[in-house]
């Protein structure tokens, strides 16, 4: 795919369509993106039981595979079948040693945001995280600021790795200045992002409110809630996946390409 080398600046309310734009290419190859992520979440689950890799590989990993279902989206977008072997096309590439220096970027990133939690809450913020031990009533008030500021320190990383693996793969550039430019160019379009978030914001808040009316309804048990929630979160995950590749193409794609 050919990118602009500057980014463009589009009104706030083409935000708003980029989730649009996921559904539409998880409706024209339903079966494509679930078996992608069936094949994605196994890979992540064999990692798991990895000691210590289990933790770090997939930070590491999470750039390149970023990359992939952005070129399962492209492909789908171009009407041809998808194939699992896109998903590690990243590391397939010329620029595959770029894109694994990006994984590099991100785990320091995210190491240095847990540092931050740690220091705050005494470390069990990562324990919950890592190890699913819930906060004792005590912790409750330092988890809750850890997690607040995790979270506002991880916007700026967002914005930094959102564009920065399309721009390394398909523009050569080095990861300093693709996190560089991603960043910028989300700022700079920081109302049509506003309006992005916002419309997932209410899709996740009506979809809460469905399963909440259903499970009162139906009287669901835990087991039962997680069978409705996988497919729908696999679904989200696609749709996800696809509004990255429709916000690529509204401020990075080059109108000659599409023409």
């Amino acid at each position: 795919m050919l990118l602009l080398p500057q980014p463009r600046m589009v009104e706030s309310k083409v935000g708003q369509g980029w989730l649009g734009a996921g559904f539409r290419s998880f409706h024209r190859q339903p079966l494509g993106w679930t078996m992608i992520l069936f094949t994605y979440w196994a890979a992540m689950l064999i990692m798991a039981f990895v000691p210590v890799l289990g933790l770090l590989l997939p930070l590491l990993l999470t750039p390149g595979l970023s990359m992939g279902f952005i070129e399962v989206a492209r492909t789908i977008d171009e009407r041809r079948p998808p194939n699992p072997l896109l998903l590690i096309s990243g590391f397939r590439s010329p620029q595959a040693r770029s894109v694994l220096l990006l994984g590099v970027w991100y785990v320091v990133e995210i190491a240095g945001i847990l540092l931050i939690s740690l220091l705050i809450d005494g470390g069990s913020l990562i324990d919950w995280i890592t190890l699913g031990e819930s906060p004792k009533p005590e912790q409750a008030a330092s988890v809750q600021a850890s997690a607040m500021i995790a979270f506002l320190l991880y916007i700026p990383v967002m914005m930094a790795f959102w564009f920065a693996p399309q721009l390394v793969v398909w523009s050569g550039f080095s990861p300093v200045k693709a996190l560089f430019y991603s960043f910028f160019a989300v700022w700079r379009n920081k109302s049509a992002f506003i309006r992005y978030a916002i419309t997932w914001i209410g899709l996740t808040l009506f979809l809460g409110a469905c399963m909440a009316l259903l499970g009162q309804l139906m009287d669901f048990t835990p087991n039962t809630a997680a069978a409705f929630l996988f497919p729908i979160t696999l679904i989200l995950m696609a749709v996800a996946h696809g509004s990255f590749y429709a916000s690529t193409k509204a401020i990075f794609g080059d109108p000659e390409e599409d023409a």
